[in-house]
């Protein structure tokens, strides 16, 4: 796993990695590759913890699997920065399920009690602009159209505008400029395609290399929630066998140090 990038100032991240249990016991391990340039340092780890997760079973209306991400990697109560999702996930094995994060820099995992969010207890900010995306194959129907919604909305972390999201659907793409009116903190998105395949990509990354106002060096992002493909050419939702794949998360906090001469 990539550590060279700190997403915040604090001088540490809390990051998240899922495997697959072949066994009631696994053994746990951590070790440092050797490739710092001064040997006699490295990154430091604390807060470890394991949570099952589960897979949540297809809606009869939505073709998109834990669209509303409350299903997610464990969230410490004292931790503030949430959760990092690291890169190149793979979508049967991820701690955010149903998901990818298909690029060279880490998404976000946000909860309510520590940001705003859309919609439920949890959401994802989208960091480091095109370098930070997520997606997902969804099942379709050839030739059908769908339509994809969605809410964007800010995280309430004094991320410095403007914020926006590029959302993509198959060979459709567009630009979503977060412009909440009154005092909105969401707003809705929605984008139209018809399906080319069995299974079409959405994914969602921010236009912008945001950070915040308060230190202008923390990442920061635009908030998805509430994802979600429907049909608009059949009243026949997605359906599909119900199941539900179980999965070991390992969740922990990175800290890196700075030493001074």
């Amino acid at each position: 796993m990539d550590l060279q990038t700190l997403y915040s100032v604090q001088g540490w991240d809390s990051y998240t990695w899922a495997f697959r249990a072949d066994q009631e016991r696994v053994e746990l391990g951590f070790g440092n590759p050797g490739m710092e340039e001064d040997p006699t340092c490295g990154p430091i780890l604390d807060n470890i913890a394991v949570k099952k997760l589960f897979t949540p079973d297809p809606a009869q209306d939505n073709a998109v699997i834990n669209g509303d991400f409350e299903e997610g990697p464990w969230m410490f109560a004292d931790a503030t920065l949430g959760v990092l999702l690291p890169t190149n996930l793979e979508q049967d094995i991820s701690p955010l399920p149903g998901w990818t994060v298909e690029s060279n820099r880490a998404v976000r995992y946000v909860d309510s009690d520590h940001y705003t969010v859309p919609q439920g207890k949890r959401a994802v900010e989208l960091l480091s602009g095109k370098e930070g995306i997520i997606a997902q194959m969804v099942p379709t129907a050839p030739e059908r159209q769908y339509s994809l919604t969605f809410a964007v909305g800010s995280a309430g972390d004094s991320c410095q505008a403007p914020l926006a999201v590029m959302a993509f659907a198959g060979d459709q793409a567009e630009n979503f400029h977060y412009s909440p009116v009154g005092n909105a903190t969401r707003m809705p998105g929605n984008l139209t395609f018809t399906a080319r395949a069995e299974r079409t990509r959405v994914a969602f990354y921010s236009v912008y290399y945001n950070t915040r106002s308060d230190d202008h060096s923390s990442l920061c992002g635009p908030v998805v929630d509430e994802v979600k493909v429907v049909s608009v050419s059949s009243a026949a939702g997605t359906g599909g066998a119900q199941f539900a794949r179980r999965f070991v998360l390992v969740a922990f906090t990175v800290v890196s140090m700075v030493l001074l001469a």
